[in-house]
C-alpha cells in the first residue's frame, strides 16, 4: 500500500467505515517480536465476553514482566529522545499484533530542553572544586560554558516555609540572596491519606489499609513548589539553586526528572541525595564557593501519537489512553496493559460493543501534555473529536508500596500503593469507577472529583494525570486512574520488582469490563463541557 493509498484507509476508518472495512476479524500483523512473544490468546470470543469479562483471555503475566524489564532498561524516555522512539515502535507493533485495525502515527513538533553535560563541585583546594553526585533540574536553566561560582546559601527552613505560605516574599530576601547559590531541602508537602479520603466522591478499602492519617510523603507534590523556588530566585538575581533530597539514599533516587512543564525557567537548578545534602550543608555553614556547571541545547524533535481503532456497532468512540514517554517501568506501564486490553477487545465480536474504541497511547507527557492537546487541536475540525463519548487513562498499575526509610533506601511496606481514579463527575463514570476496585480485587482506591474543575493546562491540571487533558482541554468526560508511588519521578531506577503482576492482571482485566461498559453508556448521559483551551 502506498503512502497516499494508506492515508486514504487511515481517514475512512477514523471517519466511521467501521463496518464494510474495518472489522474485527482477528488477523495478526507479520510478527516482528521476539519468541516470547508468541504465547498470546488467538482465539475468537464469544459476544457473553463482552458482557462479563473473562480474565483468562489476556496475556501472560511472565510477558508483562517481560515488557517492564525492557522498559526500565529503556531507562528515561524524554519525548522524541531514541529511547521513547524506541518505545514507541514496540507499542506500534504490539498493538498490530494484538489485531488493532488502522494503526498509525501521528506525529507533533516540539522544542525541547536538553542537558548536555552538568557538574557540581565543593572546594578542595584554592580555585580547585571536587565533584560531587548531582542531577541537572529539567528545564531549569544553564550556566556559561565555563560555569559559574558563588557562595553557596542554605535556604533555612523557616525562611522556606514561609515563603512558599507566601507570608515571606523573595524581594525581602533579595539582599541574602542576590548572586548566591541557594541550597534548599527538596519542598516535599507534609501531606496525609486525608487529602484524598476528604475530597473522595468514595472510598474502596475493604481491609481498611489506610487512616486519614497516613503521611503521603511523595517528591511528586512537590513540583510545584519546585517551580515557585525556581522562579522566585531568578527574580532575584541568583545565580543557582540545589534541592536536597532528603529521603534519597542514592544518587538514583535523587535523579528526579521534574518539572516538565515545557517552560525554561532560566536559574540552573541541581538535585543532590541526603549524603551531599550534608557536606554541601556544610559548605553553606562554612561560606564557602562551589562550582556549578550546566550545559544544555533547545532543539525541536518529532515525536509521535500511536492511534488505532477498534470497531464496534457505531462509530461514536470510547477512547483508552496512555502515555508512552516518562522515567521508568512503573511510570509507563500502562501503554502495555492498553495492549493487553486491546488484545482481548480485538477478539470480540464486532457487534457485541455498542461503540468503537480508538487506542490512543499519547505522547508529550513530560512535555506538558503536548501529545493530548495536539491530537485535539489536530481534530477538531474533521469529525474525530467530536465522536468521542467519553475516555479512560491509565497510568501505574499493580503497585505495591516502597516507600524511603530513614536511610533513604526503598523499602516494602507490605501494602498495595493507593490509586485514585478521578472522573469528570458524570453519574456514569462515577458509577463504573466505583465497581472497578471491586472487579479488580485491588487495593484502596479513592473515587476522586476534580481537584480543581476549572483547569485545563499543565500547571493548572484538574487532576494530577495525563487523562486531564481530555476533559480540561478538550471537555470530554473522562476517567482517569493512577497511583502516586515514591519513586514515580526518579530515572536510572530498576522497579520491576516493585509491581505485582497477578495484581496488574486483575487491574486489566477490570479496565477491560470497564471500557465495555462505556461503550454501553448513552451520549446523552455524558456531557461535555465548554471549553475554548487545548
Amino acid at each position: 500500500m502506498n503512502q497516499r493509498s494508506y492515508r486514504k484507509f487511515a481517514s475512512a476508518c477514523l471517519l466511521g467505515l467501521f463496518i464494510s472495512g474495518c472489522g474485527n476479524d482477528h488477523q495478526s500483523s507479520s510478527d516482528t517480536s521476539p519468541s516470547k512473544d508468541q504465547d498470546w490468546p488467538t482465539q475468537s470470543l464469544p459476544a457473553s465476553a463482552a458482557v462479563k469479562v473473562d480474565e483468562t483471555q489476556f496475556l501472560p503475566t511472565q510477558l508483562m514482566r517481560e515488557w517492564h524489564k525492557e522498559l526500565d532498561a529503556y531507562g528515561l524516555r524524554t519525548p522524541g529522545s531514541e529511547s521513547h522512539e524506541a518505545y514507541t515502535q514496540d507499542l506500534y507493533k504490539r498493538l498490530q499484533k494484538a489485531g488493532v485495525k488502522d494503526v498509525h502515527l501521528e506525529e507533533i513538533k516540539i522544542k525541547v530542553w536538553e542537558p548536555t553535560s552538568w557538574n557540581l563541585g565543593i572546594s578542595s583546594g584554592i580555585n580547585q572544586y571536587e565533584t560531587v553526585n548531582a542531577s541537572y533540574v529539567p528545564y531549569s536553566g544553564i550556566t556559561p560554558a565555563q560555569g559559574t561560582t558563588a557562595e553557596l546559601k542554605y535556604l533555612t527552613p523557616s525562611q522556606l516555609k514561609s515563603l512558599l505560605s507566601g507570608s515571606t516574599t523573595f524581594e525581602s530576601l533579595a539582599a541574602e540572596y542576590s548572586d548566591k547559590i541557594v541550597l534548599v531541602d527538596f519542598p516535599t508537602p507534609a501531606l496525609t491519606i486525608s487529602f484524598y479520603a476528604d475530597r473522595a466522591v468514595s472510598t474502596y478499602d475493604p481491609d481498611n489499609t489506610l487512616s486519614p492519617s497516613d503521611p503521603f510523603k511523595r517528591s511528586a507534590n512537590g513540583m510545584g513548589s519546585v517551580i515557585n523556588l525556581l522562579k522566585g530566585f531568578k527574580a532575584i538575581n541568583a545565580k543557582g539553586i540545589v534541592f536536597i533530597a532528603n529521603d534519597a539514599g542514592s544518587k538514583e533516587l535523587a535523579q528526579i526528572y521534574a518539572p516538565f512543564y515545557a517552560e525554561v525557567y532560566g536559574l540552573p537548578g541541581f538535585y543532590v541525595d541526603m549524603v551531599t545534602g550534608v557536606k554541601l550543608r556544610q559548605e553553606a555553614n562554612a561560606k564557602h564557593t562551589v562550582q556549578i556547571k550546566l550545559n544544555a541545547t533547545e532543539r525541536e524533535v518529532t515525536t509521535k501519537n500511536i492511534i488505532g481503532t477498534i470497531a464496534g456497532k457505531s462509530d461514536e468512540l470510547v477512547v483508552l489512553n496512555s502515555h508512552t514517554d516518562g522515567t521508568n517501568g512503573v511510570e509507563d506501564n500502562g501503554p502495555n496493559a492498553v495492549i493487553d486490553i486491546a488484545q482481548y477487545l480485538t477478539r470480540l465480536p464486532q457487534k457485541s460493543l455498542d461503540r468503537s474504541v480508538m487506542i490512543m497511547l499519547s505522547t508529550g507527557h513530560f512535555f506538558a501534555g503536548s501529545g493530548i492537546r495536539s491530537f485535539l487541536d489536530q481534530h477538531k475540525n474533521d469529525g474525530i473529536a467530536d465522536r468521542i463519548n467519553a475516555a479512560i487513562t491509565i497510568e501505574h498499575l499493580g503497585i505495591n508500596e516502597w516507600i524511603p526509610n530513614e536511610k533513604g533506601v526503598l523499602t516494602a511496606t507490605g501494602k498495595k500503593e493507593f490509586g485514585a481514579l478521578f472522573t469528570s463527575n458524570q453519574p456514569a463514570l462515577v458509577e463504573l469507577s466505583k465497581q472497578w476496585p471491586v472487579n479488580a480485587k485491588a487495593g484502596a482506591t479513592f473515587i476522586m472529583p476534580p481537584l480543581h474543575p476549572n483547569g485545563s493546562y499543565a500547571e493548572d491540571s484538574v487532576w494530577p494525570g495525563e487523562g486531564h487533558y481530555f476533559w480540561g482541554a478538550g471537555g470530554i468526560p473522562t476517567i482517569n486512574y493512577l497511583t502516586g508511588p515514591a519513586y514515580l519521578l526518579n530515572y536510572g531506577l530498576d522497579t520491576v520488582d516493585f509491581v505485582d503482576f497477578d495484581l496488574l492482571h486483575r487491574q486489566t482485566a477490570a479496565f477491560t469490563q470497564m471500557t465495555m461498559d462505556l461503550t454501553r453508556v448513552p451520549r446523552s448521559e455524558l456531557p461535555r463541557r465548554e471549553t475554548t483551551a487545548n
